[in-house]
C-alpha cells in the first residue's frame, strides 16, 4: 500500500511538473531516451589536459552540438560537494553539502529516475566507484548524510532502479535484493555483456570500489555503460540513464594529473561508443556535464618529451568553478546558456515532455 501511494503521488508531481515546463525549444522531436554522463570533478581544464595528452579530438568535442555551463554552488556552501551538486540535478533544488536526495531542509524529495520510473520509462545508473557514493545515490536515495552508506542502500530496494552497475558489493543484501525483484550479477571478463534482464544489479567484484582504470579496470566503463543501454532500450517507453566517471575526482583529490588524464580519456571513449549508439539510434539527447571541478588545475605549459601539459593544482578539494555541459540529439538546444546546476532537473523533463 505505502508503493501504491508513493506511485501515486509521484504520478501527479511529475504530471504538474511537465505541465508547467516552460516550452522554449525550438525543435519538435521530443528524444525517446535520455543519457545523462557526469565525470566527476571535471571542469573544463581536465577536458583540456586530456584532450592535449592525444593526438586524437576527444569524442566529446566531436559529438557536441551545443554548450552551456553550470554553476555549481549548494545552498549551503559557495563550493558544492558531490552529494549536494547531483542532488541539484537529480531533484531540482539546491541543497546543503552532504546531501543525497533531499531539499535544504533536509526533507526527501522525488529524483527524476523515481519520476521518470513511474511514468513507465527505464532508469538505470553506471558508476567506476560503489553505487551508495555521492552521485548515483542522489539518483534513488533520500539520506541527510552521503557518509549512510547502509541507510542508502536500503533505499535502492524501493525498486525505482531498474539497471544498476558499479562498485559497493558489500553494502547490499542479497536477499533483499531478491525479494524486490532484482537479479544480482559479480562481474567476470565479457560477463556484462551477456547480462539479459529488464530488473538487475551487476557489481565489479566482491570489493566496495572499482579499480583505477591504469590499474586494470580496462573497458569496465564501456562495457557497463552499454550493458545498461541494451537491456534498458527494452523498455518501449525509452529510458533515463546517469552514467558517471567517478574517479577523475579521485585523481584531482590527489593532485594525481595522470589520474585525471587517464580517467577522463576513458569516460571519453565511453562518450564516443554511446555517441555511435545514439547517432545510430535518432531518439536519444546525450548530456555530459560534472557535478563540480576538484582540484582547481591549470597547465602552465606543455611537457613535450612527456606528450602532455605540465599541470598544477590549487586544491585537493573542488572548486566553485562553472562546469561546462555538452549535449548533442533531440532538444539539446535546451542546454545552451548558463545557468544554475538545478536547472537541469527541469531541462530534463521539458525534453522528454509528454
Amino acid at each position: 500500500m505505502k508503493r501504491i501511494l508513493l506511485a501515486s503521488l509521484l504520478i501527479s508531481a511529475v504530471n504538474v511538473a511537465f505541465s508547467q515546463a516552460p516550452t522554449v525549444s525550438t525543435s519538435p522531436k521530443k528524444p525517446k531516451n535520455i543519457i545523462l554522463l557526469i565525470g566527476d570533478g571535471t571542469g573544463l581544464a581536465q577536458w583540456s589536459a586530456a584532450q592535449a595528452s592525444t593526438k586524437d579530438n576527444l569524442q566529446v568535442f566531436n559529438l557536441v552540438e551545443h554548450i552551456g555551463l553550470s554553476k555549481t554552488s549548494s545552498s549551503s556552501n559557495w563550493v558544492t560537494d558531490s552529494g549536494a551538486g547531483a542532488t541539484a540535478i537529480s531533484i531540482g533544488e539546491k541543497t546543503y553539502n552532504k546531501a543525497i536526495g533531499v531539499r535544504a531542509d533536509s526533507t526527501p524529495a522525488f529524483t527524476l529516475s523515481e519520476m521518470l520510473h513511474v511514468k513507465g520509462k527505464g532508469t538505470g545508473l553506471v558508476a567506476t566507484c560503489g553505487l551508495t557514493h555521492a552521485t548515483p545515490a542522489s539518483f534513488y536515495a533520500h539520506q541527510v548524510s552521503r557518509y549512510m552508506d547502509k541507510e542508502i542502500a536500503n533505499d535502492f530496494y524501493g525498486g525505482f532502479i531498474d539497471v544498476a552497475i558499479g562498485g559497493g558489493y558489500p553494502w547490499f543484501d542479497s536477499s533483499k535484493l531478491s525479494q524486490t525483484g532484482y537479479q544480482r550479477f559479480v562481474c567476470s571478463k565479457d560477463s556484462l555483456k551477456k547480462i539479459v534482464s529488464p530488473k538487475f544489479i551487476a557489481f565489479y567484484d566482491t570489493s566496495n570500489n572499482v579499480p583505477k582504470q591504469r590499474d586494470g579496470r580496462g573497458d569496465f566503463l564501456l562495457d557497463a555503460s552499454m550493458t545498461a543501454i541494451r537491456n534498458l532500450s527494452q523498455n518501449p517507453n525509452g529510458f533515463f540513464l546517469m552514467i558517471e566517471g567517478s574517479q577523475i575526482d579521485w585523481g584531482g583529490h590527489d593532485n594525481d594529473a595522470d589520474y585525471v588524464i587517464t580517467e577522463t580519456l576513458d569516460f571519453d571513449k565511453t562518450i564516443g561508443a554511446i555517441g555511435a549508439w545514439a547517432k545510430e539510434n535518432g531518439e536519444t539527447l546525450v548530456i555530459i556535464t560534472a557535478d563540480h571541478e576538484t582540484g582547481g588545475l591549470s597547465m602552465p605549459s606543455y611537457d613535450k618529451a612527456a606528450g602532455r601539459p605540465v599541470s598544477k593544482f590549487s586544491t585537493k578539494d573542488h572548486t566553485g568553478i562553472p562546469v561546462p555541459v555538452f549535449s548533442f540529439g533531440p532538444q539539446s538546444e535546451l542546454f545552451k546558456g548558463v545557468y544554475e546546476n538545478n536547472t537541469l532537473h527541469s531541462k530534463i523533463l521539458q525534453a522528454f515532455g509528454e
